[in-house]
């Protein structure tokens, strides 16, 4: 016998109240029903979950550690109920969101867009800044959640955090460039190739110096803070450079082309996702912000990945 919600709410009752019987007075259900279903979830999960005495019954080491989850399942179960009872287009009120610079050109407009067709009510503020401050921000609640790098927090275990895409990343080079059309490249292969850096403390943290981890030296070409100007520059044949494929697009602004190379010794994706503080509650603006996040994150997901492990959009802790 599988695990219910009912059976949940039976052993929650029981082991808040401390007795069968005060739970069949809390629930109007009989004793009958409670007992036999906490039976079927001892026996279902191997342990015993009460101790039974005189005077009622007393929850075991099991049953604390099964109590606690329980409570997480039915909250959220509680929330998604509460959620999908209200009408996405009655749902009003304000939401504050930060975003990083990278994300707030290439990310997030297509998010917004689909988060105001989905909650026309709603009314949303962004605000554009680096990620340390808007980590501040977020702690002291003068952001609603945030749209960042889950992968570079710096107080991670202040926040929850759900990674909404996993990006690869790619060397992006002139379209005809001799490597364009390639498999994988190793960075060691580059070795004299000018290079456009892109500066960024998010991508930096992610990374580290890409290039002089693997022993040589790079012809520096440009460095510059624009995703724009390194697009033009790599597509003019000013350099290449090695960045995250959710930032690339083929076609510069003067109708240049550049492609994205896969990588041999990329390090790990960047993942990018919603971060709001770890304990604070989240009103139903929010939580209807992120799930068209997860939404449009899955959208994004499939479309530059096949299926794989990398796909899942997963809710985290820190």
């Amino acid at each position: 016998m599988s695990m219910s919600l009912r059976g949940m709410r039976y052993f929650r009752a029981v082991a808040e109240l401390g007795s069968i019987s005060a739970a069949v007075q809390s629930l109007n259900v009989s004793q009958a029903a409670i007992t036999e279903s906490i039976q079927a979830l001892e026996s279902h999960l191997g342990v015993l979950l009460f101790r039974r005495h005189a005077r009622g019954m007393a929850l075991t080491h099991a049953g604390h550690e099964f109590q606690r989850h329980t409570e997480r399942i039915l909250n959220a179960v509680g929330a998604a109920e509460e959620a999908l009872s209200v009408r996405p287009e009655t749902l009003g009120g304000q939401v504050i969101i930060g975003a990083v610079p990278l994300l707030t050109g290439y990310y997030l407009p297509a998010l917004l867009a689909r988060y105001r067709r989905a909650f026309p009510k709603i009314r949303t503020w962004v605000y554009e800044d680096s990620g340390t401050f808007i980590e501040h921000q977020l702690i002291n609640g003068e952001l609603d959640a945030a749209l960042m790098m889950t992968s570079t927090l710096e107080s991670a275990s202040s926040f929850d955090t759900m990674t909404l895409v996993r990006s690869p990343w790619r060397l992006w080079a002139p379209a005809r460039h001799r490597l364009a059309g390639r498999g994988p490249v190793s960075i060691t292969e580059l070795q004299g190739e000018p290079v456009v850096e892109l500066r960024s403390e998010e991508l930096e943290r992610a990374a580290g110096d890409l290039w002089r981890r693997t022993g040589h030296e790079p012809l520096a070409s440009v460095r510059t803070r624009s995703v724009e100007a390194t697009r033009n520059l790599v597509a003019t044949g000013c350099g290449v450079s090695i960045l995250p494929e959710v930032l690339f697009r083929a076609w510069s602004l003067e109708g240049e082309q550049l492609v994205a190379v896969p990588l041999a010794d990329a390090p790990p994706p960047l993942a990018i996702g919603v971060v709001w503080r770890r304990g604070s509650a989240l009103r139903a603006v929010i939580e209807a912000f992120i799930a068209v996040a997860r939404e449009h994150g899955l959208g994004v997901q499939l479309k530059h990945e096949p299926p794989g492990p990398d796909t899942d959009i997963a809710t985290q802790a820190g």
